[in-house]
């Protein structure tokens, strides 16, 4: 049998190595779970949890929709830790070593934060680590790091028919949507001192709509009477998609030819004048364009792949005892009464 392991996390970062809250949790006797013979401590699990909780902003206080957030959490927690177990077993089955050097390397760059010794080992204990025991931990940590990322090598490789496929299948997603670029002047909503402020500020804008459609610059204009930021660019707004900018001023821009300028829109913002300077037609990205960014998009979905498939594969062939009440297991036992 393997020997007893009190585990946290798999990443071999400092602040998922402690877990921030657990010196609040106090101590709990037991275990949590047994995999493969392997147990992982109450203490361990409910420091584990704890650390979840404060990484998704949950009050450990919370009642109502947080607490059912916090069952939720506490499922979540345990298959965490049953899946980074299974990976640090796996890393101990095939093998992989993990020199002193890096153990050593790990170990001071986890202490860094500290400000004493004293202080780092009283961390430990509050952990439930011995120095030699937390030596050990980080040992697991690496080395379930270095069999992950030998999974994700091996899955790494993108093939040119792999990538031409992926193409051909996604050209939809790889076509670049038809853009505009647009000058506006914007007259926001005021005050206009008037019996009718509303009709007003329509005579205002129209007479600036006269003066553009006359041939005056329509970027003096703006800078001159634009009530908006884009004011200092000539009323420049840059290039947009369909679904970026408000209904009615959207509508508008993409009905226009490059020059023309159009009719007075009213937004909820103001009343604005626009005028079309740039059309980008829509166009499907040429393969050479995106060849590389394509293959490290498919050999980075190969590698999650990988890694998925083989934690499910681990699962699978595992004996898991879960020896503590969970959200799940607490709603069958209230059928079976």
């Amino acid at each position: 049998m393997m020997r007893s392991r009190v585990l946290h996390t798999i990443p071999v970062i400092a602040s998922l190595i402690f877990a921030g809250s657990a010196f609040a949790q106090g101590f709990h006797p037991g275990n949590a779970v047994r995999i493969n013979g392997v147990e992982i401590s109450n203490q361990r699990f409910n420091a584990f949890y704890a650390e979840l909780q404060r990484s998704k902003g949950v009050n450990a206080g919370a009642r109502g929709d947080q607490l059912n957030l916090m069952k939720t959490l506490r499922k979540e927690a345990m298959d965490l830790l049953i899946e980074r177990e299974l990976i640090v077993q796996a890393a101990e089955a095939s093998g992989v070593e993990v020199t002193d050097a890096a153990v050593d390397a790990e170990l001071a760059a986890i202490k860094e934060p500290f400000n004493t010794d004293a202080e780092f080992n009283r961390r430990l204990e509050t952990e439930s680590y011995t120095e030699e025991s937390y030596r050990e931990h980080l040992r697991d940590m690496i080395a379930a790091k270095h069999y992950v990322d030998g999974i994700r090598l091996k899955a790494m490789a993108v093939s040119d028919e792999e990538l031409e496929r992926f193409y051909q299948e996604n050209t939809a997603r790889l076509t670049l949507p038809e853009q505009v670029r647009v000058r506006h002047v914007l007259l926001s909503w005021q005050p206009m001192g008037t019996g009718d402020d509303r009709k007003a500020l329509y005579d205002k804008m129209q007479g600036l709509l006269d003066r553009a459609r006359a041939g005056e610059d329509f970027a003096q204009l703006a800078t001159a009477y634009s009530n908006d930021s884009t004011r200092v660019d000539g009323g420049d707004v840059g290039m947009f998609r369909r679904g970026q900018m408000m209904p009615a001023f959207e509508r508008a821009a993409f009905a226009l030819q490059p020059g023309e300028i159009s009719d007075i829109v009213e937004t909820p913002y103001g009343l604005h004048i626009i005028k079309l300077e740039e059309r980008q037609e829509a166009r499907l990205l040429p393969l050479e364009e995106i060849r590389e960014q394509l293959r490290d998009h498919l050999s980075e979905e190969q590698m999650e792949a990988a890694v998925e498939a083989e934690k499910e594969r681990l699962r699978e062939q595992a004996d898991i005892e879960i020896l503590i009440v969970l959200p799940d297991t607490e709603k069958r036992r209230a059928r079976q009464l």
